[in-house]
């Protein structure tokens, strides 16, 4: 919200947490309780930053974000990728229980991600991979078997390290996180 609201002519959330929507709003952001409450057609772009894996209902709650937004409006979803090298190839048991947890209701491969949406009726444009965690972080957890790495091993943080560990997981689909852009016909 803080990135958005100098570039965007409006902001606003949906928040269900009665604490954090609090704290939202006493910093100046617009928030809503739920979605329903929200205005229909009216959004150019709504975003989903880690919220998708969990929803309970998920197929209901983007169609009732496709009521949301204005035609030919974006929707860009960002979730774990259940193909994660941690999970996938190394098959780490310490990160398998950091990862799932209680809240996290499913987490998506691309196929998945692709299939939600169009039972939707969204248009999917674009699903890829990023990585938001280091190799510094990967070795982390296998060495430390815990999280942090990106922090405490800092010092093995180099930019073009870090592209090229990004690239070669993108090259086998097994990054951290997936993104998709997606449209309301």
């Amino acid at each position: 919200l803080d990135e958005l609201k100098d570039t965007a002519s409006e902001c606003s959330a949906v928040e269900p947490n009665n604490i954090m929507r609090g704290k939202l709003k006493k910093i100046g952001h617009k928030v809503y309780k739920s979605s329903k409450i929200a205005k229909k057609n009216y959004y150019d772009v709504i975003t989903l930053f880690h919220v998708f894996e969990h929803m309970k209902h998920p197929i209901k709650e983007l169609k009732l974000i496709k009521s949301l937004l204005k035609k030919n409006s974006q929707l860009i979803i960002e979730v774990p990728h259940a193909s994660d090298f941690l999970l996938k190839t190394l098959n780490l048991h310490e990160f398998k229980k950091f990862t799932f947890w209680s809240e996290h209701l499913i987490l998506h491969v691309k196929k998945s991600l692709d299939v939600f949406l169009k039972l939707s009726n969204f248009e999917v444009n674009k699903i890829f991979g990023v990585q938001r965690y280091s190799l510094a972080n990967h070795l982390y957890w296998i060495f430390k078997k815990k999280p942090g790495g990106h922090i405490h091993w800092n010092f093995m943080r180099f930019r073009i390290l870090e592209k090229l560990y990004e690239k070669f997981l993108s090259l086998i689909n097994q990054n951290d996180t997936l993104i998709i852009f997606a449209r309301k016909k």
